[in-house]
């Protein structure tokens, strides 16, 4: 039983939004020349997915999503005779691709205009990509140039040993600095030895007295 109710749910939710889809159309393309900037306008019933790819500085292809191409769709060009073809192909699933051959539309703005909507401008994602990458590269960079900056030269073999050496000969030094003086034992055992022999000669001076 529930198993039919998920289904069910299921079905109204794709049946409701191929509904939604078939319902946008694209009903016009306009190519507007406005004081040297060109604009691509796409007229369509509701908002879509729009991208925008460059193959040369002639040449784009649009790639629309959510949406099907009108029976009725137009061309239009305003202020421009530098147009030479425009290709309306539709790939099925509710997907178009838009072929322009015109002079410089590489620069040109595209805009997407519904009935219900304010005029939107479709943003080049691959240039946008391709500055968020290379700001990421540049503070990968700069992270890496101060990472580096902050650790000091590896030391050499021969440099270890050095220092290994002065560390053993100060502990050295410290331990000798610590111990009694030999000098002083010497200089203190012979002191003892003259006092005695002076005892001894004072001795046989009285006895011989």
């Amino acid at each position: 039983m529930l198993k039919k109710i998920i289904f069910t749910l299921i079905s109204i939710v794709f049946v409701a939004l191929s509904a939604s889809a078939a319902d946008n159309f694209l009903n016009s393309v306009v190519i507007d020349n406005n004081d040297g900037q060109l604009s691509v306008i796409l007229r369509s019933d509701k908002i879509a997915k729009v991208k925008k790819e460059v193959e040369s500085a002639d040449k784009i292809v649009l790639y629309l999503k959510g949406i099907e191409q009108s029976p009725d769709i137009n061309t239009l060009y305003k202020n421009t005779s530098d147009v030479n073809g425009i290709t309306i192909q539709s790939e099925g699933n509710n997907d178009i691709k838009i072929y322009l051959d015109a002079k410089g539309i590489s620069k040109a703005n595209v805009v997407l205009e519904t009935p219900n909507s304010s005029p939107i401008t479709v943003v080049n994602r691959t240039n946008e990509e391709r500055v968020i990458w290379s700001v990421i590269s540049l503070l990968i960079l700069f992270a890496v140039m101060r990472s580096a900056k902050k650790q000091t030269n590896p030391k050499t073999y021969d440099e270890l040993i050095k220092e290994r050496e002065m560390a053993l000969y100060k502990n050295f030094q410290k331990e000798v600095e610590s111990m009694p003086s030999i000098n002083y034992k010497l200089k203190s055992y012979k002191k003892h030895v003259l006092k005695g022999e002076t005892l001894r000669h004072y001795n046989n001076t009285l006895t011989k007295v």
